[in-house]
């Protein structure tokens, strides 16, 4: 974060001015809603058998494998 400062304490305003307008424009273009439906994390592991019934496998890796963590 320190090198971010020091860079953009170089700039001109006018440099400034257009960083924080682009800046402004990509937190714009995050925040947009998309539709889950289209949020290409939906269906990610369809394929997997192992997940087709997906609480069994939370249940299974709840019993078996969290406990042994740390």
């Amino acid at each position: 974060m320190q090198d971010i400062l020091k860079a953009l304490d170089t700039m001109t305003n006018d440099e400034l001015e257009t960083l924080i307008d682009r800046a402004e424009e990509i937190l714009r273009e995050r925040l947009a809603k998309v539709p889950l439906r289209d949020d290409p994390a939906v269906g990610m592991w369809a394929d997997r058998e192992d997940m087709k019934d997906s609480a069994a496998w939370v249940r299974k890796l709840r019993q078996h494998e969290w406990p042994n963590r740390a």
